[in-house]
């Protein structure tokens, strides 16, 4: 797992039923998650890369994840793995995704993202190897009950203090 935060650690917490070792790269270790989910810490994301079968994506997108996962980073994962992304499309580079399938580095993808949302790059399209899902990652009750919820903390917020929680700055 790739960013160990709430999504990472509900990714971390499904995991346990399928009896899975989880590996994590994060930028700061986390070991009450590591006790929880007898989670494995990887400060270097290119070991966690080497040692995974499945590679999942859950980062934000900044300056320092965008394309973290590039023509290198593929050569280091194994062939048999997979890469799901289901963080930001541009945490992936599309372009040296769409190489490494056509080339056998990887063995298949799984995305809930992409490069140009909502367009789909076409070469991913005709893939046998990819799944494509149209950006539905939090289209649960779940998750839309926690939105929900968050947006009344954030007007019971503003009205208590003229500050919302959360704030949204361009």
């Amino acid at each position: 797992i790739i960013g160990l935060g709430g999504i990472g650690q509900a990714v971390a917490h499904r995991t346990r039923g399928f009896r899975m070792s989880v590996l994590y790269h994060n930028r700061k270790r986390n070991r009450t998650a590591e006790k929880e989910f007898e989670a494995r810490y990887c400060p270097d994301l290119y070991e966690l890369l080497a040692l995974a079968d499945i590679v999942s994506v859950h980062c934000p997108l900044t300056p320092q994840t965008q394309h973290l996962i590039d023509d290198h980073a593929f050569a280091a994962m194994k062939p048999n793995s997979v890469l799901i992304n289901a963080a930001r499309g541009a945490v992936v580079d599309e372009d040296a995704l769409i190489r490494a399938l056509q080339n056998g580095v990887i063995a298949g993808a799984g995305l809930d993202v992409y490069k140009n949302e909502p367009k789909v790059n076409p070469a991913l399209i005709e893939m046998q190897n990819v799944v494509l899902s149209p950006h539905i990652g939090t289209a649960t009750t779940e998750a839309r009950n926690d939105m929900g919820f968050r947006v009344i903390e954030n007007i019971e917020m503003y009205l208590a203090t003229g500050e919302p929680k959360d704030r949204v700055t361009s």
